[in-house]
């Protein structure tokens, strides 16, 4: 992918909205009225009311970015120190490249915006292969752009709970997008909303929610093209409105501790393995979406019992709809589950267990035998219950 055109060295700063009193600004400089409350009269109502504090630009003297892609690791954080001294607040990022050749670490309390998400860039400075950015607890990062250049480290790492990530993109990253890495059960990085997130041909995985990262809520999320679309290590996430496409590998995968996950309004299509893969976790669900073309199964359900797969399509896959090995208590209800090519069915059968997998229920499900290269479904175990379904 080639590498975004170079931004202008010199962009205007933001203005100010008018009537913006003394602020932040003005503490950070150590003016006369640092200790003042700012204020508006209301001539209606004789009122007071406190006027939003500016953002800190970083082309502001103090920090002084030139946003040309070359390492301003140091100035970036004289701005974090600034904000940080003050209790917290906003950092701006105009447009432009911000270049970064170590590892930038953002204190409690820190909302970073970027002017405009395709071109308010964050990328590696020439020869660093490092971590870019790790959030801390109650940021609010946005509007930014994290491109990796095909030699940077993770991206984004969240470290720390409690924050919101919006309206950003990331690319090129030589390693993961994001991952959400947390250490113990007191610097955990769970509770933190990620919303209207594009990824794109990235090395390694798209969004890997790593250690201690539970009770994550995803919502309108896009990847593209990575090695693996998703990884779960952790539990009790929910996703809503995921769509992950032409991945190496699988699409989405569930792993280790990766129990209690909740997706709604999929889309997996055209990863070059299962669209979802699951390995020894238990208890997820996935309600309604679309599963379709991906090079081996929609869904592969392997020592993870009393999986849930409800109201989906699950259609054209490169062997079965839906596999099922050593796993038992599993619900399929409620699918569409078939082949439409013209010519050549692609998908071998809508369910087939293995192994020791047994009672299963399988219910309500639109599957005939006549829509399939190899038939119908082909179920082990004596404790089934198939009822309902069009066959």
């Amino acid at each position: 992918m080639s590498a975004p055109d170079v931004m202008p060295t010199t962009v205007p700063q933001r203005p100010a909205p008018a009537g913006r009193g003394l602020g932040r600004r003005a503490l950070f400089a150590g003016g006369a009225g640092a200790a003042v409350a700012t204020t508006l009269a209301t001539p209606a109502r004789a009122e007071s009311t406190t006027v939003r504090e500016a953002a800190l630009s970083l082309r502001d003297p103090r920090v002084g970015c030139l946003l040309d892609g070359s390492d301003e690791s140091a100035k970036v954080r004289v701005a974090l120190d600034l904000v940080n001294a003050a209790g917290g607040g906003e950092i701006f990022q105009p447009v432009g490249r911000l270049g970064l050749g170590s590892e930038i670490t953002f204190p409690t309390s820190l909302t970073w915006t970027g002017e405009n998400i395709g071109a308010s860039i964050i990328q590696p400075a020439p020869g660093y292969t490092g971590r870019l950015v790790s959030s801390g607890t109650y940021n609010q990062i946005s509007n930014v752009h994290f491109y990796g250049m095909r030699t940077s480290d993770v991206l984004l790492t969240v470290r720390r709970p409690r924050s919101t990530f919006h309206h950003l993109h990331f690319s090129n990253s030589g390693s993961h997008a994001i991952e959400f890495l947390g250490t113990a059960e007191d610097a955990s990085a769970h509770a933190n909303k990620i919303t209207d997130i594009n990824i794109e041909d990235c090395l390694g995985i798209g969004i890997f929610v790593n250690a201690w990262a539970y009770d994550n809520e995803f919502l309108n999320v896009w990847i593209g093209e990575c090695k693996t679309g998703l990884r779960l290590h952790d539990g009790s996430c929910l996703f809503d409105n995921l769509h992950v496409w032409g991945c190496v590998g699988n699409g989405v995968e569930l792993r280790n501790s990766g129990h209690r996950n909740t997706f709604q309004n999929v889309y997996f299509e055209s990863n070059g393995g299962n669209g979802v893969d699951l390995w020894q976790v238990w208890g997820n669900q996935f309600i309604g979406g679309r599963l379709w073309r991906n090079v081996a199964n929609g869904i592969g359900v392997f020592s993870s019992g009393r999986t849930r797969i409800m109201g989906l399509e699950i259609h054209e896959n490169g062997e079965s709809g839906i596999r099922g090995g050593d796993s038992g208590l599993c619900q399929v209800i409620g699918n569409q589950i078939y082949s439409d090519s013209t010519t050549t069915r692609r998908q071998d059968r809508p369910i087939v267990t293995v192994g020791t997998s047994n009672n299963w229920i399988v219910s309500n499900n639109v599957m005939r035998a006549f829509d399939h290269a190899s038939g119908g479904i082909s179920l082990v175990g004596a404790n089934n219950v198939v009822s309902g379904n069009i066959e």
